[in-house]
């Protein structure tokens, strides 16, 4: 399946206006067509992510190296991090309370000194494993996956196994080790994992050009040969039905290539969905490191070559591009991980010396507006699940909302509403908001006029 910019419609002037002033040109009889123009958008700024309101972080969304010293001291420096992990503990939950709902337990692959970071409260981090063979130590470890019952699953590469250990709510412990596929057969430079809800694990076997799906008992239960498909795996991540906070309720794994020019969507067997490449992004390459999958099954990947981070849908259909290099708001340096815990879209992307926390947002792309009579055709693109509004101030007073908060998907739309009176219309506000949390703090509004 090839990106969305390849299947999206022509422009609304292509479409519309032959419709509007007929298909052999314009005739005395047809109506007046009037085109909006934008002029302006609050915020003014991408919003497909969103920083957190400040009384939720006080303003840190961003952790340096200055951070990791105010909680480790001495303990531990950023050393080459590559993956993460999000989840929600069930030991941290109760129930009968919901301000406890968005406490996140975070961990965070610090390959360098073979070392998993994470949270131990939400006010306090902890350190597992060192630089080793071990029992509890790691050699360029690089993928990790979490869940809610505490099981944690790492990619320990440099020793050729898959960790799982446990959280009892405070503490990382040692489990088990994940190596042999067969007799004399085991795994090769594991690079990533992802956890399924019946107590199994996703390993991309890079070695051996494979995924192999293990129980977290160490049985095998699946192999898929991925060399005729793409070579080498490299970062995957699973849409599973059993998931808790998951929309579609469908079984999806995707897996990028080793080197990252690759993305496929591919199901229990191993059959191949859906495809993208960096062309369906409007980019000449891409080198995805690490993805995640959102409630919508919107898959997420981080890119080393751009700098940025690549919203695909759940068929593989290019969404959105996300960021670029810098130290500024919203770029990345050298974006490494990402994890999202599903249920509020909170986001969490490592680079090369820190991390950035986020909220899923919305934005809008490619706007028109034109009427005609008692018409307003509207043209435009979501990169998100939406609540959209729209409403209209005639030239001459009167004031209309056409329909408030309609859940939208997301790529393009094309909308033929009706107004109450054939009157040119003066001003025009679209409304796009996240579907998440977020939406109660954070809305986009695009106004055009005639």
């Amino acid at each position: 399946m090839r990106g969305l910019r390849r299947r999206r419609p022509p422009a609304l002037r292509i479409i519309w206006l032959p419709l509007l002033v007929g298909a052999a040109g314009p005739v005395p009889q047809s109506p007046p067509v009037r085109t909006a123009r934008l002029v302006s958008v609050k915020p003014d700024e991408p919003t497909t992510l969103v920083y957190p309101t400040f009384l939720h972080t006080w303003g840190l969304q961003r952790a340096r190296p200055a951070h990791l010293r105010l909680f480790l001291g001495e303990r531990t420096h950023f050393a080459d991090p590559q993956d993460l992990a999000a989840t929600v503990l069930d030991t941290w939950d109760d129930p009968a309370q919901e301000g406890d709902d968005d406490e996140v337990t975070v961990y965070g692959v610090n390959a360098g000194r073979g070392e998993i970071i994470y949270n131990t409260s939400m006010f306090t981090l902890g350190l597992y494993g060192g630089r080793g063979k071990g029992e509890g130590q790691f050699l360029h470890p690089r993928g990790i996956d979490a869940d809610p019952a505490g099981n944690v699953v790492v990619a320990d590469t440099g020793n050729d196994r898959v960790s799982v250990l446990y959280n009892d709510g405070r503490l990382l412990s040692h489990r088990r080790q994940l190596a042999a596929v067969a007799a004399g057969d085991s795994l090769s430079e594991p690079y990533d994992v992802a956890l399924t809800p019946d107590e199994g694990v996703w390993v991309s076997d890079t070695g051996h050009a494979r995924l192999v799906l293990f129980g977290l008992d160490g049985s095998v239960r699946r192999t898929i040969d991925t060399a005729p498909l793409l070579g080498r795996p490299g970062a995957i991540a699973l849409a599973h039905p059993d998931q808790r906070w998951s929309y579609f309720r469908e079984y999806a794994l995707y897996v990028a290539s080793r080197d990252g020019s690759i993305l496929l969507q591919l199901n229990p067997e191993g059959v191949v969905q859906a495809r993208a490449e960096a062309a369906d992004t409007g980019a000449r390459a891409m080198a995805l490191r690490y993805l995640a999958v959102d409630f919508y099954s919107n898959v997420w990947a981080t890119d080393e070559i751009g700098s940025r981070v690549l919203k695909f849908d759940r068929h593989l259909v290019w969404l959105e591009a996300f960021g670029s290099r810098g130290h500024r708001d919203r770029q990345f340096e050298d974006p490494r991980g990402i994890a999202i815990w599903q249920r509020f879209g909170q986001t969490f992307i490592a680079e090369a010396a820190g991390a950035q926390y986020y909220w899923m947002g919305a934005d809008v792309r490619g706007l028109q507006a034109v009427q005609s009579e008692d018409r307003l055709l509207l043209d435009f693109q979501l990169t998100e699940y939406s609540y959209v509004t729209v409403r209209v101030r005639y030239a001459n007073g009167g004031f209309e909302e056409l329909y408030r908060r309609r859940f939208r998907t997301p790529g393009p739309h094309q909308e033929n509403l009706r107004l109450e009176e054939a009157r040119p219309i003066g001003w025009i506000a679209v409304v796009v908001e996240p579907t998440y949390s977020s939406y109660t703090y954070r809305e986009k509004v695009f106004e055009l006029r005639f």
